[in-house]
C-alpha cells in the first residue's frame, strides 16, 4: 500500500456570501496559506489577519472567524492507478460541518469532529492534477439552526447550540476556557492506493487468573484482493520475537498467541510498564501495522465498606487494589494541532513525577491523539476515559444516536489495546444536571432526560460489544438515584469552591468513595500573566485580569478564600503568589484527608482523588496545577508530597494531634515516628519518638500526640529509617493570615544544578522561581530551623532566580540573598 500525506500546498478563505460556492472556489483573489493539520485560527494569525486570541481581550475581537463560512482547496498530483488498484482518500479530522469535492465531483458529508472518514475515489481520481475542495460551514451557525429545529436544551458553561454538535465542547467556552469555535482539517489527510490492506487489527491481552499465562488474541481484517499469505508475529519488551504465524489471506484472520509467566504491565509506582507488540504483514510487503499492549489485569471492585454504607469503588491492577491519586486532563490547548507528541510526553511526565496514577480525559474536550495513549503506556498512567458529552441535556433523536454510535465506535477501536485505558465511562456531570432541574432523581421526569438511552443503553452496548473486558460506567458522577451520592460511585466534591463555598479545611468530611473532581482556584505564573496582559491592566482586578478568570463569579470566590486563610496582597506579584499559596494548601488538606480513608482490605472507604485539573488550555486564572506554558504552581509540589509512596498526616484535636502513615508500597515498612512541636520562631516545646509498623498498602493509624497549645505552634510529624528522613508533615496554625512569623533568615547556596536552603526560624511556602522553562525536583518548601533542604535544577539562570515566602512581602533576588549572606 502506498499512503502519500496531503499536507503541503492547502490554500484557505472566508466564503464569500455573494458567490456561488463554484466561482467562490474558481476565484484566484483571496487566498492565503493554510496548515494542515491545522484551525482556521492559527491560519489567519500566521497571516496577520487577527491577534493573538490569548492576548489582552483579543478574544473578544475574532468571534466572527467561529461565525464565518471558510473554503479550502489542494491541489495535488497522483498517479495513473493499476489494473486492481483502490484509491482511498483519508481524513483523520475534519472540524465540523464539511463537504467534500474531489474535481469538482461530491464525495463527502461530514458533521462530526470525532469521526474519521475513509472515502472510496478509485473512479473519480485523475492521473496527474486533481482538484480537492472542502467547505467548512459556521458551527455556530449550523448548531443554532439545528437548536431551532430539535428544540433549546439545559446545559452549564457554553453556548447552548453545542449539544446538537458533534464538536469539541469547551470550543464554545468554559468556565476555565474561551470561545474560540476553530474549522478546517485538524487531524491528517491522506492518499491511500492499494490492491489489499489491512483494514483493522485487535488484541484484546488476556492473563489467567493465577497471572502466570497470557493469551494474545489478534484479529485482524482485510479489505481488497484477497490473496497470498498474511504473517503475524508477537514481540516481547525490547522487541524480542516471541512467535509467529504465516496464515492463508482471508477477510478475516484470527490466530490466539500463548505466552507463560508474562512480565507484567503496573501502574507508575507499583512496578515496571513492559510493552508487546502484535505485528501484521501482507505477503507482498506492502503492508505492515502493530499494536503495543500490554499484560495486566483490570477490575473495578465495587463492595462493601467494613462499619460503613455503600460500596467501595477501587481500580486494581495484577489483584493489586491501587489508590488513584491523579488529576483530570482538558485539551493543552485551544488550538488542538499546536499540541505535538512531546508536548504531551512533558505533560505527562510532569503527572507521573508528581506521583499521580490516573488521568481523566474530561468529557468536554476531544478523545486525544494517539501520543498521548502511547506516553501514558509508557509511563504507567492509567486513563479514566470520558466520551464526549458535558455539563448539558444532549439530544437523542435517530439522527443523533446515529452519529454518537459512529463516534463511540471509532474511538473505541482506536483505544482499546492501550494498557493505560482502565475505564470508558459515558458522560461528564450530565446527571447531576438532570438531577437540578428535576428530570432525573426521585420523582425525577426522566422523559426531559433523553440522553439517557446514550448512556444507559447505546455506549454500554458498544463497549460490551467491541471491549467487553474493560468496565463501563454511565457518568462521572452517578451512584445511582443520587448521582452524586458519597457512599457509592463516583463523586465530584464541588462542596468547596462552588456550592456552599465550604472551607478548604472541611475537605476531609467531603468525601466519596472515588472522588473524580474538586479543585481551588489560583492565579498563573506571573511571567506567563505579564505575557498576555498589557502594560497598564497589570493590577489585580483589570478588566484583562479578570477576562482571563472565566468561572461565574471567579474573583469574587477566590477572594472570598483568600481573605478567609491568607495575606492578601494587592500588587499582581503578591497576588500570584497568596492565591497559589492558597490553592497548594487547599489541595493538599483535601489529599492528605482523602488518602487517609484509603484503609485497608475491606475498608477501602475512599479509593481515589482526581484533582480538577492538571492543565489549562490558554492564560487563566484556574484550577490547573500547571499553567498553559507549563509551569507546575506551588499546588504541584504539594500535590507530589502528599501522594509520595510513604506519607504521614496530622489532624489537630483539642489536646494534641491524631497521626496517621500512609503505605502505599507491597511491602510492610518498620520505621522511627518522630512527633514535636516548635512555637512560631523555632524554638522546641514538646517531642517524642516511637516505632511503627506500617501494613502494606494499607493505611495506618498511629494514635495521638499530646500536647497543649498555650501558644501558636507548628506541629511536626517525620518517618525515618536508619536516621534517613522518608516523609515528613508540617502542620501550621490557621488561619495563616493571622501568624506573625518572624524574618526566617533564610540562607541559600548555589551550586551547579542545586540549590540548598537552610533558615534560622521557620519560613512557610518557600517558592523558588528562574526560567519559565526550570524544572525543580521539589519547591515550594516548609522550612524549618536545623535541616538543610536541597532541590535541584536542569539548569538554574541565577541573574533570573528569586525566592519569595509567606511573609516576605516581595520575590527576593537570589544574588541579593547571597550578598547579604555575605
Amino acid at each position: 500500500m502506498s499512503q502519500r500525506p496531503l499536507h503541503s500546498g492547502w490554500q484557505f478563505k472566508a466564503r464569500a456570501a455573494q458567490q456561488s460556492l463554484g466561482d467562490d472556489f474558481a476565484s484566484v483573489d483571496g487566498w492565503l496559506p493554510a496548515n494542515v493539520p491545522g484551525t482556521v485560527h492559527q491560519d489567519l494569525l500566521n497571516a496577520g489577519r487577527i491577534p493573538d486570541p490569548f492576548y489582552g481581550l483579543n478574544e473578544l475581537d475574532v468571534q466572527w472567524v467561529g461565525e464565518t463560512d471558510w473554503l479550502y482547496r489542494l491541489a495535488f498530483d497522483a498517479p495513473a492507478l493499476e489494473g486492481g488498484q483502490h484509491a482511498e482518500l483519508c481524513f483523520d479530522g475534519l472540524d465540523t460541518f464539511a463537504q467534500v469535492w474531489l474535481n469538482g465531483e461530491p464525495i463527502l458529508t461530514s458533521d462530526n469532529m470525532f469521526v474519521p472518514q475513509r472515502v472510496e475515489v478509485t473512479g473519480k481520481l485523475k492521473a496527474g492534477r486533481n482538484d480537492l475542495h472542502i467547505l467548512f460551514d459556521s458551527a455556530w451557525r449550523r448548531g443554532r439552526e439545528l437548536e431551532a429545529q430539535h428544540g433549546e436544551l439545559p446545559l452549564w458553561n457554553g453556548d447552548s447550540s453545542r449539544l446538537h454538535v458533534r464538536k469539541a465542547q469547551y470550543h464554545y467556552g468554559w468556565d476555565w476556557g474561551p470561545m474560540l469555535l476553530t474549522a478546517g482539517l485538524w487531524r491528517g489527510v491522506r492518499l491511500e492506493l492499494y490492491r489489499a490492506r489491512i483494514a483493522e487489527l485487535s488484541c484484546e491481552v488476556a492473563l489467567s487468573d493465577d497471572l502466570s499465562q497470557a493469551i494474545f488474541p489478534a484479529r485482524l481484517t482485510l479489505a481488497g484482493e484477497i490473496s497470498g499469505t498474511v504473517k503475524l508475529e508477537l514481540l516481547g519488551p525490547g522487541d524480542r520475537l516471541l512467535d509467529s504465524v504465516t496464515m492463508p489471506a482471508a477477510e478475516t484472520i484470527e490466530h490466539t498467541f500463548e505466552l507463560g509467566q508474562p512480565e507484567r504491565w503496573w501502574p507508575a509506582g507499583y512496578g515496571q510498564q513492559p510493552l508487546y507488540t502484535v505485528r501484521a504483514s501482507l505477503e507482498d510487503g506492502t503492508e505492515t501495522q502493530s499494536l503495543r499492549v500490554g499484560v495486566r489485569r483490570l477490575k473495578l471492585v465495587q463492595e462493601s465498606v467494613a462499619g460503613e454504607e455503600g460500596r467501595s469503588f477501587t481500580f486494581q491492577v495484577n489483584g493489586v487494589p491501587i489508590f488513584c491519586g491523579g488529576a483530570n486532563w482538558i485539551p493543552d490547548d485551544s488550538f488542538l494541532p499546536r499540541i505535538t507528541p512531546g508536548r504531551y510526553r512533558t505533560r505527562l511526565t510532569q503527572a507521573r513525577d508528581a506521583n499521580m496514577v490516573m488521568l481523566r480525559v474530561w468529557g468536554g474536550g476531544i478523545y486525544e491523539d494517539d501520543a498521548f495513549y502511547d506516553a501514558c503506556d509508557e509511563l504507567g498512567l492509567l486513563v479514566w476515559q470520558d466520551f464526549m458529552f458535558a455539563c448539558g441535556l444532549y439530544p437523542a433523536h435517530s439522527y443523533f444516536l446515529d452519529n454518537v454510535r459512529r463516534e463511540a465506535e471509532a474511538a473505541v477501536q482506536r483505544l482499546r489495546h492501550h494498557p493505560s485505558l482502565a475505564l470508558w465511562c459515558g458522560n461528564n456531570e450530565d446527571y447531576q444536571l438532570a438531577q437540578s432541574v428535576g428530570a432525573y432523581g426521585p420523582g425525577g421526569d426522566e422523559s426531559r432526560f433523553p440522553a439517557l438511552t446514550i448512556y444507559q443503553e447505546l455506549l454500554p452496548e458498544v463497549c460490551a460489544r467491541l471491549d467487553p473486558a474493560r468496565p463501563y460506567w454511565p457518568g462521572s458522577p452517578s451512584s445511582g438515584s443520587d448521582p452524586n451520592s458519597p457512599v457509592t460511585g463516583d463523586r465530584h466534591a464541588w462542596d468547596v469552591w462552588h456550592g456552599e463555598m465550604a472551607p478548604y479545611q472541611d475537605y476531609p468530611q467531603y468525601q466519596g468513595r472515588f472522588v473524580s473532581e474538586f479543585g481551588m482556584q489560583s492565579l498563573p505564573s506571573l511571567s506567563l500573566l505579564e505575557s498576555v496582559t498589557p502594560q497598564d491592566q497589570r493590577f489585580v482586578d483589570s478588566r484583562v485580569l479578570t477576562h482571563h478568570n472565566k468561572a461565574e463569579g471567579g474573583p469574587r470566590r477566590l477572594n472570598a478564600y483568600l481573605d478567609a486563610n491568607v495575606p492578601t496582597p494587592t500588587d499582581l506579584p503578591g497576588y500570584v503568589y497568596a492565591s497559589q499559596l492558597m490553592q497548594a494548601e487547599a489541595l493538599a488538606c483535601a489529599y492528605r484527608g482523602w488518602r487517609r480513608r484509603w484503609g485497608e482490605v475491606g475498608r477501602r472507604a475512599v479509593s481515589g482523588a482526581l484533582v480538577w485539573q492538571l492543565n489549562d488550555c490558554w492564560p487563566v486564572t484556574s484550577w490547573a496545577v500547571i499553567d498553559s506554558s507549563g509551569q507546575p504552581k506551588p499546588a504541584y509540589y504539594a500535590v507530589k508530597r502528599v501522594l509520595s509512596r510513604l506519607s504521614v498526616g496530622l489532624t489537630l484535636t483539642d489536646n494534641g494531634a491524631q497521626v496517621w502513615a500512609v503505605n502505599g508500597t507491597q511491602t510492610r515498612q518498620t520505621l522511627t515516628l518522630e512527633l514535636r512541636t516548635l512555637n512560631l520562631s523555632g524554638l522546641p516545646v514538646v517531642s517524642e519518638t516511637r516505632p511503627v509498623t506500617l501494613a502494606a498498602n494499607a493505611v495506618t493509624e498511629c494514635g495521638i500526640f499530646e500536647f497543649a497549645a498555650s501558644e501558636p505552634a507548628l506541629v511536626v510529624a517525620t518517618l525515618s529509617r536508619d536516621g534517613q528522613l522518608v516523609a515528613r508533615e508540617v502542620c501550621w496554625p490557621e488561619p495563616l493570615k493571622n501568624l506573625e512569623l518572624p524574618d526566617p533568615g533564610l540562607i541559600a547556596r548555589v551550586s551547579g544544578s542545586q540549590v540548598r536552603l537552610s533558615v534560622a526560624a521557620p519560613a512557610k511556602g518557600v517558592w523558588l522561581e528562574s526560567a519559565p522553562d526550570t524544572v525543580w525536583d521539589d519547591n515550594f518548601l516548609d522550612l524549618l530551623p536545623g535541616e538543610v533542604r536541597v532541590v535541584t535544577a536542569q539548569q538554574i539562570d541565577l541573574s533570573r532566580l528569586t525566592v519569595r515566602w509567606l511573609g516576605a512581602g516581595e520575590s527576593l533576588p537570589i544574588n541579593d540573598v547571597l550578598k547579604r549572606q555575605s
